[in-house]
């Protein structure tokens, strides 16, 4: 696929999912951004918020995005394996999501365990400001993370707790 780049580097493709519109951003290094919501024009709105002069375009890196998250969906894969580009994320924030990709698919843990995981134990709401800036769900696992019980709290992609929900049971039946 050919190479576009744009000012600050970074191109978008959006596809269809169960989920709803999926907007992938590829910045130079790696996939920079995930956006999802029921409304392709919801979705382009987000990229040009967050990467006001991103063009769509196509490369090798949004190619094998889009295929890894195809198969995602088909329940063929449980982990992503893509470059990632995750520029100006806070030290604590960066724990946070580093420690969550090792969540198992299919399995969930609470923003207190995370935060005890991350050496901050009682900073359960701190690691729930990091899961609301997360810029790549589902390739770093948001939707795993419950409250104290199996709470369902909140969620941004998509249609909000009804996406998080089917995400959770989509890899619960394929377990």
């Amino acid at each position: 696929m050919k190479r576009i780049s744009t000012a600050d580097g970074h191109i978008f493709g959006l596809c269809r999912s169960p989920i709803g519109w999926l907007g992938l951003v590829a910045g130079r290094e790696g996939l920079a951004a995930v956006v999802s919501h029921p409304s392709e024009e919801e979705v382009r709105g987000r990229i040009a918020e967050g990467y006001p002069v991103a063009a769509p375009g196509e490369n090798s890196l949004l190619a094998e995005a889009q295929r890894q998250f195809e198969e995602y969906f088909r329940g063929e894969r449980r982990d992503f394996d893509l470059p990632l580009e995750l520029p100006g994320i806070p030290p604590f924030s960066s724990a946070v999501l580093r420690q969550l990709v090792g969540v198992p698919y299919g399995t969930t843990v609470t923003y207190g365990e995370l935060a005890a995981a991350v050496g901050s134990p009682g900073a359960a709401r701190a690691v729930g400001r990091a899961m609301a800036t997360n810029p790549l769900p589902l390739v770093i696992p948001c939707h795993r993370v419950v409250g104290r019980g199996g709470k369902m709290t909140g969620y941004s992609g998509g249609e909000g707790i009804a996406t998080k929900e089917w995400l959770l049971e989509h890899e619960r039946l394929q377990l």
